[in-house]
């Protein structure tokens, strides 16, 4: 089952008509199983809470300043169980609705809108997802699966340092190489 995301655009003309070009954004989203989670780590995301400003520099350029908090779901590492996952993050970006060979920036992270209409909701879930764990598990660690000879270990988990003997070669180090020849 797929759900619609709301879609969070705004034109040109909804910066014209805005008071000194700054437009101030509130809203609330959600993203349950949709492709552009597909590939990721993160199953859904039921909450995300968006605030911050869009800028308007009364020629071609946006500046977006936004906040958001929210929970997403991810699998367990080790279990494949749901975890619920809070995130509190930033996002900082150029919108231009000009193309970039007419403007006097050079700089490459200024995106293009199409269409006199800025779309936000790219901006939005790039930076939610880049906020998920690549790892996470609810299992202490006592309760790692582990089996014949071998056992999952975590990088917190202390590290013998000493070095030893694989036992595998062990009977070659009773050898005696002379190198005197």
């Amino acid at each position: 089952m797929r759900h619609e995301v709301k879609i969070v655009k705004f034109t040109k003309t909804d910066f014209l008509h805005s008071e000194n070009g700054i437009i101030h954004i509130d809203e609330h989203l959600a993203m349950e199983e949709n492709d552009l989670l597909h590939h990721t780590q993160v199953k859904s995301i039921p909450e995300v809470h968006v605030t911050g400003t869009l800028q308007f520099d009364g020629n071609a350029l946006v500046f977006s300043d936004l906040d958001m908090d929210g929970v997403m779901i991810v699998c367990d590492s080790i279990t494949s169980e749901d975890i619920e996952v809070t995130f509190d993050t930033t996002s900082q970006s150029t919108y231009s609705f000009v193309r970039l060979d007419q403007l006097d920036e050079e700089d490459d992270e200024i995106i293009v809108v199409k269409h006199d209409s800025i779309d936000l909701n790219p901006e939005i879930f790039e930076t939610v997802l880049l906020e998920a764990p690549i790892s996470i598990s609810r299992l202490p660690r006592d309760q790692y699966p582990k089996g014949d000879g071998w056992q999952l270990l975590s990088d917190q988990d202390p590290q013998e340092d000493e070095d030893t003997i694989d036992p595998r070669w062990a009977k070659l180090s009773e050898f005696k190489l002379d190198d005197d020849d």
